[in-house]
């Protein structure tokens, strides 16, 4: 035994781990988009998951890495007030390489006594005039500006605006690279939308589960890395329960590691007590606000496919409901766009979502 040490994984959303598992080839390829010339389509990218997939975590590591070749990069949420952010957090970083403008400017002075009264005029301007300035003046300095926005949704109008003003930002050749993320839902919304329709120029990438291998690779490193090792067999059981889930990587390594701190080694049992852990903070932090979000209709999807003990057959799923194929299937695209369920070939479904098999099963109980 020796002393203990600190706990290397981080399960908090948007906190970017020490080993980001399955997401490098991604990431090198946005990096190779901000070091092309402006137009390259990496630099439009969206990043579309269920709840825990890791796009937050995603598009910080993406800033972390742009800010290291040089970018500025701003990270907002998509709601009312982030333009201005964006302006705000823009100038902050930059303030080393940027003049400082007024933002009004003198065009009288009087004599008043012993002292100066002075009349201003205020400028007039749009956000469009102000980025395109702030992007300008940053081109000039040899940097581009990475805006990354997360929580994208068709219902924030200033994300409309943002996006406008970033295809003329593109036209006109500046170095400027937009990032956002989204349910998969939410994201649909957004694209259906014609007034952005230059969206869906971008490219779009599904955060896909990652591979045990890749998994199993992350976690090993995080544990050695921070001094202790882990069991092989301990490490095949956490890496399988994650079922390339990024959350529940994070999530398991972290309860996994509170098992005797103290131990150098992390133990088969640890592992074991860890995902009992792990599952009951997936319920509270992924599940139950997932089951929260879906309409009756689509709960009742769900249920009807409990009575499978694999994938379902779309058309078994109509008629335990009494609903016919047409309905079906739209319940069908709906619950895939929300990422709780995936196609497992022609006519079949399954639940992609983990734990929420048994957490949904436990509920009908």
């Amino acid at each position: 035994m020796s002393e203990a040490k600190k706990n290397p994984f981080k399960p908090t959303f948007g906190c970017v781990p020490n080993e980001l598992a399955g997401r490098a080839r991604l990431i090198e390829d946005i990096l190779d988009g901000l070091d092309n010339a402006p137009g390259d389509p990496n630099r439009a990218s969206i990043f579309v998951g269920a709840r825990g997939t890791g796009k937050t975590v995603l598009l910080a590591a993406i800033a972390e890495r742009a800010d290291a070749a040089g970018w500025i990069s701003v990270n907002v949420t998509a709601r009312d007030g982030m333009l201005d952010e964006i302006l705000v957090q823009a100038r902050d970083k930059a303030a080393h390489l940027l003049a400082l403008k007024p933002d009004s400017r003198i065009t009288e002075v009087k004599v008043s006594g012993s002292g100066f009264a002075r009349q201003v005029e205020e400028r007039q301007t749009t956000w469009r005039s102000e980025a395109t300035e702030l992007v300008g003046a940053l081109n000039d300095q040899g940097t581009g500006l990475l805006i990354t926005v997360d929580e994208a949704s068709a219902d924030v109008e200033e994300l409309r605006v943002l996006v406008d003003v970033f295809q003329h930002l593109i036209r006109e050749r500046r170095d400027v690279a937009l990032m956002v993320a989204g349910l998969p839902h939410n994201v649909s919304l957004l694209l259906d939308d014609d007034a952005i329709s230059f969206l869906r120029r971008g490219f779009r990438h599904s955060m896909e589960s990652i591979s045990q291998n890749d998994v199993a690779y992350a976690m090993r490193e995080t544990v050695e890395g921070a001094g202790r090792s882990i069991d092989p067999d301990a490490l095949e059981a956490a890496s399988k329960a994650t079922e390339g889930y990024a959350f529940l990587i994070q999530l398991i390594g972290y309860h996994m590691w509170r098992q005797e701190p103290a131990r150098d080694l992390i133990t088969p049992e640890a592992v074991d007590s860890a995902i009992v852990f792990a599952r009951r903070d997936m319920e509270s932090s992924v599940l139950e606000p997932t089951e929260r979000d879906l309409s009756p209709r689509e709960r009742e999807f769900l249920s009807a496919m409990l009575r499978d003990d694999g994938d379902s057959a779309l058309s078994d799923i109509a008629s335990r409901m009494g609903i016919d194929s047409n309905n079906a299937s739209q319940l069908r695209r709906r619950l895939v766009e929300r990422g709780v369920i995936g196609s497992r070939g022609r006519g079949k479904v399954g639940i992609d979502m983990p734990m929420l098999r048994e957490f949904l099963a436990t509920r009908e109980a």
